[in-house]
């Protein structure tokens, strides 16, 4: 062979080399992202909407504060079409006798990540939650929306944009490649993005930290010409202030806290109490100006209340969730980019490096204590104060398994100060108004997006937990088809899981 043919042979092996390594690098991507876990066929849990009327029925008042009995409910057309305290039935109507149960309306999670985790829709709607807000969307999760509206399976979905960042040109390429973000770093570009994503459905733009002054303002300002909403985190160039009568949602408390985090000059090991001090301080301020411009928060304090225990004591947070539940390709995620959203203890994100010796590990302790502390004053003082907050879960992200640590996360709020019919009110009827749902309540004209639960959530906020039935958009979902729902996820999740997770379980 001579030297011209060898370069050619081994530049074509090369090619070859690159398209199989490319091809199995985004085979590996899909999987870690859930793409590859066995998907569970929908058309089984099929209910033709049907006229229903619902006797005997302790509905949760509109404030939210109290419940009302002895009501009657007709439900046609996946809407609430009359309430009263009449015994007269209509005829041809599917009759529940919801004698002793107490009815809320659908709970909505206000910042979830499907990512490619279409199983997830049936989790949602197994815990009672019939809306939920997208805050990485994807092309696919508007096809899913589409199949949702179609055969009403799922819940209804919010459905932001792709997460807006701005890079270099090498770094963005990785990031858009990886992550899905989408880089853009001068305002042409993002009026262009902003279009397009208006033009493909999606509801609103993600913001994310590392975006830049003139991209962000660009952004917000094509948004508020097409309609669309912005939501996401405090850029890292722009203070607070800078997010007023731009942005319509905040994704969660710890962006409030890392924005004041900045003000203060980074707190460390030594100055926690001084920064609480401060956070308490300027969540009185800022209350005002967030309740004026009408900008929402999301919680997620549930997920941040985790990160210490992640670290010290990972195999009980393990444990202590639904992990059978989780998609495996996340929470095995791989071990060959361990920093991304992985959950066990080879890949999770959030724990120590082994190398770690204590007294670091009690700084960190000591940090991200303080870190949840600051989260749960803020939201104690923006919640007295009338700040729209709204429940979010931060779903997908460890431990927070889909629609089961949306109840979890209401402990969490409930710890921080909140009421029962607070924490109720911000992941219904406050939600609801923000997505414009018609839901969120139960009243004449409002989707028949309902939860009949066993006991009172009033008197014990954890009674969320104890579902009766799910009514979603009209269609009637008894515990028995709640129960076949978790049951076909867990058999999807099982006939796809590498790794044992019996160590885990809550029967071991």
């Amino acid at each position: 062979m001579n030297i011209k043919n060898f370069f050619k042979y081994l530049g074509i092996t090369v090619l070859l080399a690159m398209i199989v390594l490319t091809i199995l690098a985004n085979r590996d991507l899909k999987r870690i992202y859930g793409g590859l876990t066995e998907q569970v066929n929908l058309s089984q849990f099929d209910i033709a909407i049907s006229p229903v009327v619902i006797t005997n029925a302790t509905i949760l008042a509109p404030e939210g504060d109290r419940f009302l009995s002895g009501q009657t409910i007709t439900i046609e057309n996946g809407l609430i079409t009359s309430l009263s305290s009449s015994e007269e039935l209509p005829a041809d109507y599917s009759v529940i006798d919801a004698q002793g149960k107490y009815i809320i309306p659908g709970l909505v999670d206000a910042h979830v990540h499907l990512f490619k985790s279409p199983n997830d829709l049936l989790l949602y709607v197994a815990n009672g939650v019939t809306q939920v807000r997208e805050l990485i969307g994807e092309d696919d999760h508007l096809l899913w929306r589409k199949k949702v509206h179609e055969n009403g399976i799922g819940p209804d979905m919010f459905i932001a944009s792709p997460r807006v960042g701005s890079f270099g040109f090498i770094q963005g390429k990785f990031m858009e490649w990886s992550q899905g973000y989408v880089n853009l770093t001068n305002a042409k570009q993002a009026e262009a993005a902003v279009k397009k994503f208006h033009e493909q459905g999606y509801d609103a733009v993600k913001i994310y930290s590392q975006i830049n002054r003139e991209t962000y303002e660009a952004v917000a300002s094509t948004a508020s010409e097409l309609g669309m909403k912005v939501v996401g985190h405090v850029p890292w160039e722009l203070e607070l202030s800078d997010l007023y009568g731009r942005q319509n949602s905040i994704g969660h408390l710890e962006e409030i806290m890392n924005a004041f985090n900045r003000e203060f000059g980074e707190f460390g090991y030594d100055s926690t109490d001084e920064f609480l001090n401060y956070v308490e301080k300027r969540s009185h301020e800022v209350a005002a100006e967030l309740l004026e411009h009408d900008l929402a928060i999301t919680t997620t304090l549930w997920l941040v209340e985790s990160f210490v225990e992640q670290k010290t004591d990972l195999d009980k947070v393990l444990k202590e969730i639904e992990l059978e539940y989780e998609n495996p390709g996340i929470s095995e995620w791989s071990t060959t980019s361990p920093r991304g959203i992985g959950w066990l203890p080879e890949v999770n994100r959030y724990k120590w490096p082994d190398e770690w010796d204590q007294e670091r590990r009690e700084k960190s302790r000591n940090y991200w204590e303080t870190y949840a502390k600051a989260c749960a004053v803020i939201l104690k003082i923006l919640s007295d104060k009338g700040v729209r907050i709204m429940t979010g879960t931060d779903a997908n992200l460890p431990p927070t398994v889909p629609g089961f640590s949306l109840h979890r996360e209401f402990a969490s709020l409930e710890k921080a100060g909140m009421s029962a019919a607070q924490i109720l009110r911000s992941a219904t009827s406050i939600p609801a108004a923000w997505l414009n749902n018609n839901a969120g309540e139960i009243s004449v004209g409002k989707k028949a997006n309902l939860v009949l639960l066993d006991q009172d959530p009033l008197l014990d906020i954890t009674h969320t937990k104890l579902i009766n039935s799910v009514i979603l958009n009209g269609r009637v979902l008894d515990r028995t088809v709640l129960d076949k729902m978790l049951a076909a996820v867990k058999e999807a999740n099982d006939n796809s899981r590498r790794q044992d997770i019996s160590h885990y379980s809550h029967s071991h």
